[in-house]
């Protein structure tokens, strides 16, 4: 240890650059490496007005001379109506089958580029000339605010069909459980200004390189599992009950509904995938509520079993599924929506017209959404 410069892993998460200048925004999320061929080289900032911002809980700028420190990058281009993929018209084309995607940052497709994205891989097996897969996720968003968004989306896309895609940190919590995660590891980011302030106050923190060493890896481990933990209480009676009853009354107000078809996905978190997935119970538990409400459910863990979880990861700093993640999710996705029966038949053409783009149309997203730019989320 002395004689080699070994040293524990210093991770460098990523940061967020934006071009205030275009309208829409468009903007970057940017990493120390391109681990998985992914990224694309920064854009050309000498022109218009950029700012870098960190990955942290309080989002604060970083100096722009600091962006060669994370040289790869990922475009989000939003459309007028603030989403992630192409305009729309307000009726789909005649004989395709519209289905807007309501989700977070999973379904955003956060970290990777938009032909990987799961509408985007989903909709290629499926037949790009027969439907329309639309990415309405949303960085941070949870349950409620997707399901916002789809009381005002489905209406106004004429939409027949939806799918609402589940990650095991969409339910609301109580100060008490937000108190309880330090959000240095949340399973999908690791943010290194959390971890530098911990890693000062750790008892492993001295003079020898072998015990920081060890002792990061082992502090790393114990994070995580506590995080495992606080997921499984965010789904437990005794400490979120209040949150849960609102969680399940949304569910019901999905499946109630009589003008639209709604499928339910849940999708794991990128851990611990070898195994025997560390959420499962979350999983069963949320499944079981979705099909209470009179949904169908599929659950993507199993899709998942056996894998490699960090081959999965966007970044070793960003742990969302990366474009072959996205793939394996939507082989699933795509597959189960065909046995499902009906749920992608053609609609009736006699009602499916062509109308103009409308730019001015009432946004399909709640009043209280934050700008089309998708900021770094607290658990997303």
């Amino acid at each position: 240890m002395w004689i080699l410069p070994i040293e524990p892993e210093r991770i460098r998460t990523k940061r967020l650059l934006i071009n205030a200048t275009t309208k829409p925004m468009v903007s970057y999320a940017c990493y120390s490496s391109n681990p998985n061929g992914e990224l694309r080289e920064l854009p050309d900032t000498s022109q218009g007005k950029w700012v870098l911002l960190n990955n942290m809980m309080q989002i604060a700028e970083v100096p722009l001379d600091r962006l060669p420190e994370t040289p790869w990058c990922v475009e989000y281009r939003m459309s007028q109506l603030g989403i992630r993929d192409r305009e729309y018209n307000v009726t789909p084309p005649t004989g395709v089958l519209r289905i807007p995607v309501f989700g977070d940052s999973f379904v955003l497709g956060e970290g990777v580029p938009i032909e990987k994205t799961l509408t985007n891989q989903t909709l290629q097996i499926l037949g790009p000339t027969k439907f329309e897969l639309m990415n309405m996720g949303s960085s941070g968003w949870n349950t409620h605010r997707e399901l916002q968004s789809l009381e005002a989306a489905v209406p106004h896309f004429h939409a027949k069909r939806a799918i609402v895609v589940f990650t095991a940190n969409d339910v609301e919590i109580t100060p008490e459980l937000e108190s309880r995660q330090g959000y240095i590891n949340d399973l999908i980011n690791i943010r290194d200004e959390h971890l530098d302030k911990h890693q000062e106050k750790a008892w492993y923190n001295g003079p020898s390189r072998l015990v920081r060493f060890v002792g990061s890896s082992l502090e790393m481990r114990l994070i995580g599992n506590e995080t495992i933990q606080w997921y499984k209480d965010m789904y437990d009676e005794r400490y979120n009950q209040a949150n849960l009853m609102r969680f399940t009354s949304y569910l019901h107000r999905m499946g109630a509904r009589t003008d639209c078809k709604i499928a339910f996905v849940l999708y794991p978190l990128m851990e611990g995938l070898e195994g025997e997935y560390p959420l499962a119970e979350v999983h069963a538990k949320v499944a079981q509520m979705a099909k209470t409400a009179g949904m169908p459910v599929l659950d993507l863990a199993p899709a998942f079993k056996g894998q490699r979880t960090k081959d999965l990861w966007v970044h070793d700093s960003d742990h969302h599924p990366n474009g072959k993640g996205q793939a394996i999710a939507a082989k699933a996705l795509a597959e189960w929506l065909r046995s499902l029966p009906g749920f992608l038949d053609p609609p009736p053409t006699a009602s499916s017209t062509t109308e103009a783009p409308r730019s001015a149309e009432p946004s399909t997203r709640p009043a209280e959404t934050e700008a089309a730019a998708p900021a770094p989320p607290a658990g997303n």
